[in-house]
């Protein structure tokens, strides 16, 4: 598939593990190695593509154990590369709350807050740099499940919102890679866009593959 993008936008891409100098980066090049060979002894490859942005969403999927938070921080700490998320607020207190904040955490009360779409497209607007990280699957349900009852729409909203691409992230538990890509710019409808989405984590199986949605291919992308 192609990525949409204006007539007017370029991109190019980068081979992991190198990345391009206008990506958001943390660590060093000692800190990059040691989370790389923690990643190596664990027996896990990052593979895949990251394109030369300064700000997008990624789209982690699929989302069937809390062991994909630590894979997710654990790639991009072996990448250098400086992720932001979103969590409940009630961890962000005291010394808890201050490592959160420093390892990229947002802190997010839907009781008192205003939309979180219209929130996290703030937060782009207000950054020059900025990457999101998003696990779309709010629910990480039975494989009989549909594919619509199992992804939650908001990633989809703030990238159209920020006018940002998606990067996806594929947890493939079977073979030990951390896929990145490929990079997909949202249209006009996420109920169009939803199916291609969906169509590069179909065969993936997470950690745990009875929780893994069943995700159709779209043969027309």
């Amino acid at each position: 598939m192609v990525p949409k993008r204006s007539e007017t936008e370029t991109i190019t891409y980068t081979t992991l593990p190198q990345i391009g100098a206008g990506v958001p980066r943390r660590g060093n090049r000692l800190s990059r190695g040691f989370w790389g060979l923690v990643m190596r002894l664990m027996g896990w490859r990052v593979v895949g593509q990251i394109p030369e942005l300064s700000r997008f969403v990624l789209v982690g999927a699929p989302h069937t154990s809390n062991q994909d938070f630590f894979m997710t921080a654990l790639t991009m700490a072996t990448l250098g590369i400086d992720v932001h998320f979103v969590m409940k607020h009630t961890p962000f207190v005291g010394p808890v709350g201050w490592f959160l904040r420093w390892f990229g955490g947002i802190p997010l009360d839907r009781d008192r807050t205003r939309d979180f779409v219209a929130q996290m497209v703030d937060e782009f607007d207000g950054r020059e740099q900025f990457m999101l990280a998003i696990m779309p699957e709010g629910t990480r349900g039975k494989a009989h499940d549909s594919a619509s009852k199992g992804w939650r729409s908001g990633f989809y909203h703030i990238a159209r919102g920020a006018g940002v691409p998606l990067v996806m992230v594929i947890f493939d538990y079977a073979n030990k890679h951390m896929r990145v890509g490929p990079t997909v710019w949202p249209g006009e409808s996420y109920e169009a866009d939803l199916p291609v989405i969906q169509g590069f984590f179909a065969g993936v199986a997470g950690k745990n593959v009875e929780r893994t949605l069943v995700l159709q291919r779209d043969f027309h992308s």
